[in-house]
């Protein structure tokens, strides 16, 4: 069959045509994961602090319509639209500088969170203070920080952060949450502050709700208009060196596929993923395809006492669990992406043996194969040309079928080693990260579907080559 008359017989198949559409699809995804998703995110994915000024677990931009709701976005704020610096008046007087930022809220919901990073570096003994506070739409003011020292931590760093709910503290400087519990004491009753110590309190709902009774645990209506956000920094050495101020607003949706409880976010990985998913399947199907059709064809061709040597070896290797072995050896070896799929080519290569065996044991004793031995044509030949080019055909349908287990390995290992093995975003690591957030679907059904996904597309071009090259599984 010729290469045109192949590609009319494929197009007949309405599975390989399927496959192949979804193939492309992958491709292009992986092929173009620079320009799909930044390649400084990728190099980044373990890196927490590249990842901190976004909303930790939040769910993709569309989820709001699902949800009916106008939900947050993720705003960062660097143009103040007020200001200004000044010298205090006294030998020893700071430098301070004093921003005004604006956010209008709109939304059926708080953000998530406020965070506040001062960009700099100070090398003196003395710590830089920071001043902020909230100007309601109200005129209602809560003061977060009066003349808060920035801790060692911006020592010889560029920047220092701040989290309001303080649920970053972990990356960003720890704060007091009593701010936003004495603006709330001023309008809450007594018994309601009461009731609210040891409960875990949102504080967004305090800034961002009417003052009231009930607004601690969001019972009163929220409060639109335009926020503004007044940060004063005072530096008092002259080594210190101020970059620039961000404001940012942590949404209650991000981008196309949400985050993860690290604030990474997942359409990143996912991109990314597919070019190491193709390029594992890809790998360990091809060397565990080939070495298993030559193996087969070997065998069958020696035939006697050394076809018997190679079966035992064969069925050795075949009786070893893969998966316990696999995890084995990638805990002792640390692999990358790549180390991984040729370790599970070795075990891999076992699949086709029999088959090709078979039908190699029935191509040699053609009348063609005999002829060619009689003419005197050497062991070699006789195996490449005359007997592996007739298993030519299989050996394609075969590495399209076995793409899918060798993606499924590879996820399952990443799933239950996680990052102990694989650093890279793979959709299996996704998958083991996401273990124990199962309300996160965002975070869970994404590498799911790819992984899926991946797998029928090889399967429908697999199931397709089969019929084609197979002439006894044509209707």
């Amino acid at each position: 069959m010729g290469f045109k008359e192949f590609w009319e017989e494929f197009f007949r198949y309405k599975s390989g045509i399927a496959g192949l559409i979804l193939l492309f699809g992958l491709a292009f995804m992986a092929i173009g994961a620079p320009l799909l998703a930044p390649t400084e995110a990728y190099e980044n994915w373990l890196n927490d602090e590249y990842w901190v000024e976004n909303p930790e677990g939040v769910p993709p931009t569309w989820a709001a319509w699902l949800m009916g709701k106008n939900l947050p976005g993720h705003i960062i704020m660097t143009d103040p639209v007020e200001e200004d610096r000044w010298q205090e008046p006294l030998p020893w007087g700071a430098r301070v500088y004093r921003w005004v930022f604006k956010y209008d809220f709109y939304y059926d919901e708080p953000p998530k969170d406020l965070m506040f990073r001062v960009l700099g570096v100070t090398r003196g003994e003395k710590a830089p203070l920071i001043r902020i506070k909230i100007v309601r739409p109200d005129e209602k003011e809560i003061t977060i920080t009066c003349n808060y020292k920035l801790s060692e931590r911006f020592r010889d760093t560029n920047c220092i952060s701040i989290s309001v709910t303080g649920t970053k503290e972990a990356r960003f400087d720890p704060l007091s949450k009593g701010a936003t519990w004495r603006f709330a004491e001023k309008y809450e009753t007594e018994e309601n502050m009461i009731k609210a110590i040891g409960m875990v309190i949102d504080e967004m709902d305090i800034v961002f709700r009417e003052a009231g009774p009930g607004m601690i645990f969001g019972d009163t209506p929220l409060l639109h208009g335009t926020y503004k956000f007044i940060i004063t920094v005072k530096m008092y050495n002259p080594g210190d060196r101020f970059d620039g101020m961000r404001v940012i607003v942590a949404g209650k949706v991000y981008g196309l596929l949400g985050t993860d409880i690290r604030g990474r976010d997942l359409w990143v990985g996912i991109v990314w993923g597919s070019r190491l998913a193709l390029i594992v399947g890809l790998i360990g199907s091809v060397v565990s395809t080939v070495v298993g059709v030559f193996y087969g064809t070997v065998s069958a061709y020696l035939g006697g006492i050394k076809d018997e040597i190679l079966q035992r070896i064969y069925e050795v290797v075949a009786s070893i669990p893969v998966l316990p072995i696999l995890i084995l050896m990638a805990a002792i070896f640390k692999p990358s992406v790549w180390n991984l799929a040729l370790m599970m080519a070795l075990f891999y290569w076992t699949g086709p043996v029999k088959t090709v065996r078979s039908m190699a044991l029935q191509i040699k004793e053609e009348p063609y194969v005999e002829a060619a031995r009689a003419i005197g044509a050497s062991g070699w030949r006789i195996l490449t040309k005359y007997i592996a080019n007739q298993v030519l055909p299989y050996t394609f349908a075969l590495m399209a079928m076995t793409v899918p287990g060798v993606i499924l390995t590879e996820a399952g290992i990443s799933f239950l080693m996680g990052g102990e093995i694989i650093s890279e975003p793979t959709w299996g690591r996704i998958l083991g990260d996401a273990h124990g957030y199962s309300k996160m679907w965002w975070w869970i059904l994404p590498p799911g579907f790819m992984i899926c996904l991946t797998g029928l597309s090889f399967v429908l071009i697999g199931y397709a080559l089969d019929k084609i090259l197979n002439p006894m599984l044509k209707r």
